[in-house]
């Protein structure tokens, strides 16, 4: 990639080359071109059409125009059917394409018609056709090159058709100024034309197999109105998509919004692809119909909602992975006529705050556990399970509300039970002290800013035995701390974990140690995107001492004394309460079923860590299994039914892919996502690049792992140093 003293030579004596470019790229094809700039100081966005080939000319001479100046240009390498740059408006596609980024033309099954290098070390790839395709068709092939060679870095996130991509023989800002910024150009091109079949070495990504499926006739769509189907998710889906399917928007509305949102939330609920279908088509925001457009182009951004959701929960972490199917479309329509106290606990919760609907699952879950573990177990051939649960909510913004969802259960619970709250905050000791004192008593360890913990446990010496100690305790072992001047005993401790944290921070910090250790498996993580429209605007107090939230911690008070209250036994006194569980003979073989899958779907992954993941997520549905099952029993011992377990994977259905989200991007280990974003910091840095000193502040990186991490980032060649008045100061390498 060679760097320019001045642009303007350089680009006075490309005018040809990018026309040269855009008739390699569109060929005979006609359509509009989308050419798009932006100001790289305010990062605002400037969209021009062009009718190709008409205006091929006009489109060269604005290109020419605009890269004198400090803009990105860009271009959608689609043709579109009219001025505007839309997923449903891309009408052919001239090529296949992608965004390699790090991945080196030279690993590629099939080498490009033409490779780009848009920066130092990154490209990207042009595959023509023989004919245009079908924008589905071409988006197909760009998908799978890109997920094939996503461990080689290609970008996954840029096979959508209407992506906007680098224009060679421009400048590209990111690396410099006016004087000094690298030229994108053309490497390498071949007269190769491609057929579709010639992709056929780039199998299909088998969780995204369901976006070549074409729309499915009337017959096997579901039969219920769409209304009925978004009631029967209504414990889990945002009470929005209500609004959003019956209230007819204004001419001005972007129609667009109004339907991606509704279909995302259907997706985030859980809902089939054909149900969601059906909810969309029938909603009063459905542009499709307004604008007597196919219902096929409705089925495929259907589609693309799943999609989208696949790769924002990074549920396809390789080609061949599958995701088990934890239950069947006929077991949720069980679930979904049944009502528990988790029902009824998200449906008050719901009312009395705007947090994310699956963070009152957590809250539900946790109080049960608090109230039921005290005296109650399950004997199976491993040993006794305690229903102890573990959630961690995680989040990046304030507008999931995910604090306000915990404060809300465990000030309610704390309503039943003053004590249960064990710790806030502590030190290995103190917490130990504290459990000493609380044995076969449940007990709280709740924080809703767990990140800042999990970056101390990962970093101070001190604290290197913080996560097996809270492992040893969820699986209620004796601990035994020998200190200077005492000797801390824990027996029989019952330790419930609910806890929130930063989520990109998060899993910047986990290792896979983390999950091979068993501490992050033992919890069910839970995570939510930001939703606007969700949330209230500020105004008077909302009431939530009604007489539902009466009603839901008067059934708590009921089950804590059902299961906690002592019994007076004649000739010996006061004794607790015991409760076994059993599991009927049907419940045990759907969880043998269920755990099965589960381990087969880890191993045929080929990913490691997901072994002790979805192991533990058996264990915890399992525990709550006997939390649902015990919520309803007012009488002796409790017999968990085939129903209750359903109940329970009906939950699992989405903790898993919560699941995924996190852990399957663990497979970097933590130098490598430092040094990742080490370059990212130096890269913004830019002209001025950064003192060592001050990454070293940054990052908190000692002198000898700071040695490690820039030879290593120098040797890759990845930054590049200069000596500055004594000090080195790095720059990233062009």
């Amino acid at each position: 990639m060679a760097n320019y003293a001045s642009f303007r030579d350089i680009i006075n004596h490309t005018v040809e080359q990018r026309r040269d470019f855009f008739k390699l790229i569109f060929g005979k094809a006609e359509g509009y071109v989308c050419i798009a700039y932006k100001n790289h100081t305010s990062l605002r966005m400037t969209e021009t059409f062009f009718e190709y080939p008409r205006q091929l000319d006009e489109m060269c001479a604005s290109v020419d125009a605009n890269c004198q100046q400090l803009l990105h240009a860009y271009f959608c390498p689609n043709l579109l059917g009219s001025k505007k740059r839309d997923y449903n408006n891309v009408i052919s596609c001239p090529t296949a394409w992608a965004d390699l980024d790090t991945c080196p033309p030279t690993v590629l099954q099939i080498t490009p018609s033409i490779t780009v290098q848009s920066s130092s070390g990154k490209f990207q790839g042009y595959w023509r056709f023989e004919e245009p395709q079908a924008p589905h068709i071409a988006e197909d092939v760009s998908r799978r090159i890109a997920y094939f060679h996503k461990d080689q870095g290609a970008d996954i996130g840029c096979w959508n058709r209407s992506r906007l991509l680098r224009i060679p023989y421009t400048p590209n800002y990111k690396y410099g100024d006016l004087q000094t910024a690298p030229v994108v150009v053309v490497v390498n091109t071949t007269t190769s034309l491609f057929r579709v079949s010639d992709f056929n070495v780039y199998p299909e990504v088998q969780n995204l197999k369901f976006a070549s499926d074409p729309k499915p006739m009337d017959i096997d769509l579901p039969k219920e109105d769409p209304l009925d189907i978004l009631q029967r998710y209504s414990s889990k889906i945002n009470h929005n998509v209500f609004g959003l399917y019956s209230n007819v928007p204004a001419p001005d509305d972007d129609w667009s919004n109004l339907l991606w949102n509704l279909e995302k939330l259907c997706v985030e609920a859980g809902l089939t692809i054909e149900e969601t279908y059906s909810v969309a088509k029938g909603a009063q925001c459905n542009k499709y119909r307004r604008d007597g457009r196919p219902e096929g182009e409705l089925w495929a951004e259907v589609k693309k909602a799943y999609v989208v959701d696949v790769e924002e929960h990074n549920l396809a972490p390789t080609p061949t992975f599958v995701t088990p199917e934890i239950i069947t479309e006929e077991e949720v329509r069980i679930v979904q006529g049944r009502e528990t106290f988790v029902e009824r606990y998200i449906k008050w919760a719901t009312k009395a705050t705007d947090a994310a609907i699956q963070y009152h699952q957590a809250g539900a879950f946790v109080i049960l556990s608090s109230i039921l573990s005290n005296n109650y177990k399950l004997q199976t051939s491993f040993g006794n399970i305690i229903p102890n649960i573990w959630f961690m909510i995680l989040a990046d913004t304030t507008l999931t509300r995910k604090t306000t969802a915990m404060d809300l259960a465990v000030d309610l619970l704390k309503e039943v039970d003053d004590e249960a709250i064990l710790a806030t905050d502590g030190s290995v000791e103190g917490i130990t002290t504290a459990l000493s004192k609380r044995p076969k008593r449940s007990s709280i360890y709740y924080r809703d800013e767990f990140t800042g913990l999990l970056e101390v446990m990962s970093s101070k010496d001190y604290m290197a035995g913080m996560s097996e100690m809270f492992t040893k305790l969820y699986d209620g072992k004796s601990i035994k701390r020998l200190l200077r001047r005492e000797e801390i005993r824990v027996d029989y401790p019952i330790f419930i974990m609910f806890v929130g944290g930063v989520k990109t921070k998060t899993q910047f910090l986990l290792t896979e140690e983390h999950v091979s250790s068993g501490f992050i498996p033992r919890f069910i993580l839970i995570t939510a995107e930001p939703d606007p429209s969700r949330i209230r605007p500020v105004g008077p107090p909302v009431d939530v001492n009604s007489e539902e939230r009466e009603m839901i911690k008067n059934e708590m008070a009921v089950l804590y004394d059902h299961y906690n209250m002592p019994r007076v036994v004649r000739g010996v006194g006061t004794v607790p309460p015991t409760f076994e569980a059993y599991l009927t003979k049907a419940a045990w073989l759907r969880y043998n079923e269920f755990e099965n899958t589960m381990t087969k779907a880890a191993l045929d992954s080929g990913l490691n860590h997901l072994t002790p993941v979805y192991d533990r997520l058996a264990k915890s549905t399992l525990k709550a299994a006997m939390l649902i099952a015990a919520s309803r029993s007012r009488a002796g011992d409790v017999t968990v039914e085939l129903e209750d377990l359903l109940h329970a994977l009906y939950y699992c259905k989405s903790w898993h892919v919560y699941a995924s989200e996190i852990v399957n991007g663990i497979g970097l280990s933590n130098d490598e996502r430092t040094i990742e974003a080490i370059v990212k910091t130096i890269t913004n840095a830019g002209d001025l690049g950064i003192p060592r000193s001050r990454i070293m502040s940054i990052y908190k990186l000692t002198a000898k792992r700071a040695e490690l991490l820039f030879s290593t980032m120098e040797q890759r060649r990845l930054v590049r140093k200069v000596s500055a008045r004594g000090e080195p100061r790095y720059f990233v390498q062009l």
